[in-house]
């Protein structure tokens, strides 16, 4: 997997449709909830 730009990122998100999250967490729970949200919809994150 080779490193990309952030405006590389962004452009392909919007070229497939897709969103780029950024995750703001305070606790290991909300952490959890992620991955298992993730896990769920088979989404990487």
């Amino acid at each position: 997997m080779s490193l990309i730009t952030l405006r590389q990122l962004l452009e392909h998100a919007a070229m497939e449709n897709y969103g780029v999250p950024a995750f703001n967490v305070n606790n290991m729970e909300q952490i959890q909830a992620i991955m298992q949200a993730a896990d769920e919809t088979d989404s990487p994150v």
